[in-house]
């Protein structure tokens, strides 16, 4: 293959897939993807709140198609709760309607909306960037000269590695698939705790009445000399409420990933190059949530490639147009972040700021508010003076 084109979208996600659906109704769009089955192997994550909720997150974001309307052969299960544990044990929830998205059927079910809009896909395939556009190699082999390329290759991307950019500041999580749990079908829930989730939570995420996806997601920086899959074992052995819901469950997978954890990384743009979900730090880090930014931001890169190839629209408007739509809600999940990240060294702390929110002011925290507890730190201060 050696041929000039429009635009490259490297990596079929939902970033990718969006961009090249948006696009392709318009450009001649090539999306490529180094794995040899789209959607597989499945990492982490899987929850999406229902389209009402995002409006909720996402206020000034303008929600495709494909976020709001989820096939429903892509949708394993739905909750009602979401219920956050903090190390004491104790417990707070709040409504938040959800759905459990099956990775591997959604993923391929969005590349298949790209195809059926135009573009042409290239599975189990490399792209590495070269002076003059991309050599394939894999499955499908050549050069392609690209007028422009979007960047939807996660969190190690190789875009954003040739753009220039720093590697990424991630979070590490592993999850099992388990079956014969004892659970609330009803409710995602959440556990922190620096013993079984060091800085970042746990989760039991229901796939069915007796199904779920059980992981941990945490920073490197935090486990200090530890193994994740012995963070993972002891959270569903160990833990004091966790793993009575477990105990007789079995593992049917094991999925590992990383999730970008710092907020927008270096450039975004480039010359002709621009990045979007993952591969662009597009990821709330107050909840590791990166599904409906990456749709969001593969929208508007898709339809910024359109503006930019036929109008002459400079790419640095791409950059105005995430600001605009969820920028603000990505920078303060960073802030809150950074803020907490005081707390989830110690399990005190982690009861402290539990004890100072309420169960609305959590929901807030998730769709990146900064309640008043958070900016006063008083919930800190509180457990100076204990320990004094």
């Amino acid at each position: 293959m050696r041929e000039d084109i429009q635009l490259a979208v490297v990596g079929a996600g939902p970033a990718g897939s969006t961009a090249a659906l948006v696009a392709a109704r318009e450009l001649d769009v090539v999306l490529i993807d180094r794995k040899s089955e789209i959607g597989s192997p499945v990492q982490c994550g899987g929850f999406l709140p229902e389209a009402w909720e995002l409006e909720a997150l996402l206020p000034r974001a303008g929600l495709p198609d494909n976020l709001r309307e989820i096939p429903e052969h892509c949708i394993l299960h739905r909750t009602q709760l979401q219920r956050i544990y903090s190390p004491s044990g104790k417990s707070k929830e709040f409504a938040v309607a959800g759905r459990v998205i099956d990775r591997r059927a959604f993923d391929r079910h969005l590349a298949s909306q790209a195809a059926r809009a135009g573009a042409r896909i290239l599975p189990a395939t490399r792209a590495t960037l070269v002076e003059g556009g991309l050599e394939l190699s894999g499955h499908y082999a050549g050069r392609l000269r690209p007028q422009m390329i979007i960047g939807a290759d996660g969190p190690s991307s190789t875009v954003s590695r040739y753009m220039g950019n720093p590697a990424q500041e991630v979070g590490i999580c592993q999850e099992y698939e388990m079956t014969d749990v004892d659970i609330d079908s009803d409710a995602a829930e959440m556990f922190f705790s620096a013993r079984y989730a060091p800085g970042g939570y746990a989760w039991i995420i229901p796939l069915g009445p007796d199904r779920a996806n059980v992981g941990v997601g945490v920073r490197a920086s935090y486990l200090s000399g530890q193994r994740l899959p012995d963070v993972l074992e002891r959270f569903v052995r160990d833990h004091p409420q966790a793993s009575e819901k477990l105990a007789s469950g079995e593992v049917l997978a094991v999925m590992r990933g990383l999730v970008p954890a710092g907020g927008t990384v270096g450039s975004i743009q480039k010359g002709n190059m621009i990045l979007a979900g993952d591969a662009a730090g597009h990821v709330l880090a107050t909840s590791g949530g990166g599904i409906p930014l990456a749709v969001v931001a593969g929208r508007i890169a898709g339809q910024s490639a359109i503006d930019h190839l036929q109008s002459g629209t400079p790419l640095q408007e791409y950059l105005s147009r995430i600001g605009q739509e969820f920028g603000r809600e990505l920078d303060r999940s960073v802030q809150i972040r950074k803020m907490v990240d005081v707390a989830m060294r110690s399990d005190r702390l982690i009861n402290a700021l539990f004890a100072a929110l309420s169960p609305e002011q959590m929901k807030s925290v998730m769709r990146a508010q900064i309640p008043s507890p958070l900016r006063s730190r008083h919930w800190a201060d509180g457990d100076r003076s204990d320990k004094e």
